[in-house]
Formats: structure tokens, sequence, C-alpha cells
């Protein structure tokens, strides 16, 4: 009976204690958490504005991109992400991208700031998010040979597979994948990409 009691005690105090500290894990966790994103993706030609002859890049068939992004910043109250990102492009048209020719596409960098926002706290929930930044995408061509800006709107969705410890950590893993508008050197493309929040 006494060997009872002092489990149940025992057990009693250690609930409390847990509880506690939960509690004060909750109280000192910052709002600002560091958070590192990875992306790959396709991106397909839409459409291009260039003249031939004139200012801009001028494209005479369809080219296509593939490439990944590695994005650092911080994540703000789990909803909002704002963060710095590289990035890597290989731009061809459609036969050398399907035998994979890299000698003759063109090989990309890009640098620029990232911004998502999800705005349900649920574990399937919807994200939109903007990328605005420089590239040397498309710059293969006779009047696409400099550094340009580069604009991104998207859209996607994001899931939480460790959505159950949303309350004991705030920075809790989750993948996306997202669907965009880009526009650089008088041309816009469609990004798919699938990418990883840690």
């Amino acid at each position: 009976m006494k060997k009872n009691i002092l489990l149940a005690a025992l057990f009693v105090v250690v609930g409390l204690q847990c509880n506690v500290c939960e509690a004060q894990f909750r109280q000192d966790r910052s709002d600002v958490e560091y958070m590192f994103k990875a992306e790959i993706g396709y991106m397909p030609f839409v459409m291009n504005f260039g003249k031939e002859g004139a200012s801009g890049y001028y494209i005479d068939n369809l080219q296509h991109a593939i490439g990944a992004n590695i994005i650092n910043g911080v994540n703000i109250k789990q909803d909002f992400f704002l963060g710095l990102g590289l990035g890597y492009n290989f731009v061809a048209l459609p036969s050398e991208m399907k035998n994979f020719d890299f000698a003759a596409g063109s090989h990309c960098p890009m640098a620029f700031v990232d911004f998502d926002y999800r705005p349900l706290d649920v574990e399937w929930s919807p994200m939109v998010g903007a990328k605005a930044g420089a590239s040397y995408l498309m710059s293969d061509g006779p009047y696409g040979n400099t550094l340009t800006p580069y604009f991104e709107l998207s859209t996607g969705l994001n899931w939480f597979f460790r959505y159950e410890y949303r309350n004991m950590e705030r920075n809790y893993l989750s993948v996306y994948l997202e669907v965009a508008l880009a526009y650089t050197q008088q041309t816009c493309f469609l990004p798919v990409r699938l990418g990883i929040r840690l």
C-alpha cells in the first residue's frame, strides 16, 4: 500500500515538473527564430516581350529552366518567413533539357530576398510568397548578358509533418509545393518547386 502511494506521488511530482518545464519553455522561446529553406524546381517558359535588335532579351524558340535555391532567414511567429537566398538555374531548349546537354545550355546564378506567409495554423496550410533580386537567367543571349532584376509571386500548400508538436516547437518542420509567376529579362516563367523548411 505504501509502495503504491509512493509511486502515485512520484508520478504526480514528475507530471507537475514536466508541466512547469513546458510552461517555462513556452515562455522563453523567441518569436523570431532562424530557419533554412531548400528548393528544387522546374521553370517552363511562358512568353517573351523582347524585340529582336532592341534592348532586352529576345527568344526565337522556347527555353526552359531547372534550378535549386538555398535560403537562410528568420521565421516570425511561425507564420512569416523573411530570408536571403542564392539560386542556380540551367536554361536550355527543350531538346537540350531532355538530353541534359549542359554544354549547350546556360548556367545562371541568382540572388534574392525571399518572403512567405502561411495564414492558417493547420497541418495543411495554404501559403503565399514572393522573391525579388537579381539574376543572370537567360544571360546567354545577344541582349541578355548583364545582371538584371528578377521578380516572382507564388502560391502553394505547406504541410507540417510534425504538426502534433506545434505547441512544443515553434520552428517545426514542413515541406511545401509552390507555383509561381516569374519575370526577368523581358521573359516570363512559371516555376513549380518542391521545398523543405528546417
